[in-house]
């Protein structure tokens, strides 16, 4: 296994590229609050809704030296790597044939050279607090060392698949995540380009309506993005239902407009518990 370190620069790293070869990829479940209150003289108490706070990911691996030089070098490396205080996206790589059985002197040369993996289909905003390398002991003249990190989830505590922009062609959201997506904790925009004129406009997810009262010509752009309405760059909250549109997971996520014209989801991620 690997894990691909991206910085929100954009800058991409493999933790084998500093000689560390993972061997565990450990994801928890999100971590679930819930806000209740109880009342003197009533059995029980008053739920008022839960909500997801964090979800943690373990990684362990192994990192191998040629001497206690080139160990230290590659030790500031990777703790200037993963402890950007910024956060960044942390994507596994899989190997399907990591867990099988070798006899012993079956294959030769380096186990980091003929890994073949493949990237998960998503990955995670987080931070690390503090990884930590423990000294093993010496093995085939290199000096090798077991690290562990800890990372927590920044904004949403969820896997994310890489956003996207994507064209709605037959009224249907291709929404694949498995918790919903709510446009105001993801941030995802909807635009929509009138090709008929009008002196109303709907968009509609399922039983979410947008509704716009106002004059409409061919070619306006309307942007949605769920705490702002825009028409060709100009507000138009006043003129709105400030409805905001959430896609559910499990369900057909319908979207259609009341008029015609081309509807494009910018920012579209899928959300994975």
């Amino acid at each position: 296994m690997d894990l691909l370190v991206t910085q929100l620069d954009g800058t991409k790293r493999l933790l084998s590229q500093y000689n560390i070869l993972i061997t565990s990829f450990e994801e928890g479940a999100p971590t679930v609050s819930r806000n209740s209150s109880q009342l003197d003289q009533r059995n029980g108490s008053i739920d008022f809704g839960g909500w997801h706070k964090s979800k943690m990911i373990n990684v362990e691996g192994y990192m191998r030296a040629n001497s206690q030089d080139e160990e230290e070098l590659l030790r500031e490396r990777i703790y200037a790597l993963l402890t950007n205080v910024n956060g960044y996206y942390i994507t596994q790589f899989k190997n399907d044939d990591f867990n099988n059985y070798e006899r012993p002197g079956e294959q030769t040369g380096e186990l980091l050279d003929k890994i073949t993996n493949y990237p998960s289909h998503k990955r995670f905003l987080v931070y690390c607090e503090e990884p930590s390398f423990d000294f093993i002991g010496m093995t085939g003249g290199k000096l090798l060392y077991k690290l562990s990190a800890d990372f927590i989830t920044l904004k949403l505590p969820y896997g994310e698949s890489v956003a996207k922009d994507i064209l709605i062609t037959k009224g249907i959201v291709p929404y694949k995540g498995t918790v919903d997506c709510n446009q105001l904790e993801q941030q995802f925009s909807i635009q929509f380009v009138a090709t008929e004129a009008a002196t109303t406009l709907k968009i509609m997810l399922d039983e979410q309506t947008f509704l716009y009262s106002g004059s409409i010509a061919v070619g306006d752009v309307f942007l949605l993005g769920g705490f702002s309405f825009t028409k060709n760059s100009l507000s138009i909250v006043s003129n709105t239902n400030y409805q905001y549109f959430t896609f559910h997971a499990r369900s057909a996520n319908h979207l259609t407009s009341s008029i015609a014209g081309v509807i494009k989801i910018l920012g579209f991620q899928n959300l994975y518990a």
